[in-house]
């Protein structure tokens, strides 16, 4: 069933975010274990409508939790993301993490976001690791590979195989023996670990990550 989802996280990276590391608003340089919560798990099922899911899974979560976060509003959110994405019209599959981060800003429920930027891959995972350990989730933009569909014996999701397509998801938290923590949009709320090379590498192939900084109800 895995196998059958839609992929439709397309990269669009504006110049402008250049100015808006999230490290300038991390005062501690040292890594830390931490895990937000997220009350709800939404299903995207065949939709391919990841953007939606992944942002409206970060609204439902702590540290600001929205309320009656459900599937409609996450699909909201995508189809107002295809409005204000960088791309003609709507007859397309797909929207970019940056329209989404859009949308929930005109639904007044974010004010202010930052990107792990780096430079360079590992320096963009740090960024992530300090962004998750203490400001909050991410909402991410990576490949999905065929070997991130099912967690192996050990909980990962492992870059491995074939590209399936691009896919957005949240990380809820970040542990320091285990890595990052996924929260999918398949109806199962926790999905496994990314470990911090991997995630390197998913970040080093167009991968993204927006964190949320000021938020609102």
């Amino acid at each position: 069933m895995n196998e059958d989802r839609v992929f439709d996280r397309v990269p669009e990276f504006d110049p402008k975010s250049l100015a808006f590391p999230i490290r300038t608003l991390v005062a501690s340089k040292a890594r830390r274990s931490y895990t937000w919560s997220v009350p709800v798990a939404l299903d995207q099922g065949r939709e391919g409508a990841c953007v939606g899911f992944g942002w409206a899974h970060e609204l439902a979560a702590r540290p600001v939790q929205v309320p009656n976060i459900t599937n409609d509003r996450a699909l909201a959110i995508y189809r107002r993301a295809k409005q204000l994405d960088a791309w003609d019209g709507e007859n397309y599959d797909g929207t970019s993490v940056i329209a989404g981060a859009k949308a929930v800003m005109e639904l007044g429920y974010l004010k202010e976001y930052r990107w792990a930027l780096g430079p360079g891959a590992t320096a963009a995972e740090n960024d992530l690791a300090l962004a998750v350990g203490y400001k909050g989730p991410a909402i991410m933009g990576t490949n999905w590979y065929d070997g991130m569909f099912t967690p192996d014996e050990k909980g990962y999701l492992r870059p491995t195989g074939s590209v399936a397509g691009g896919h957005c998801y949240l990380v809820y938290g970040y542990n320091l023996q285990m890595g990052y923590k996924v929260w999918n949009s398949w109806g199962t709320g926790h999905y496994g670990y990314i470990s911090q090379a991997d995630m390197v590498t998913l970040l080093s192939q167009d991968g993204e990550a927006c964190i949320p900084t000021i938020r609102s109800l």
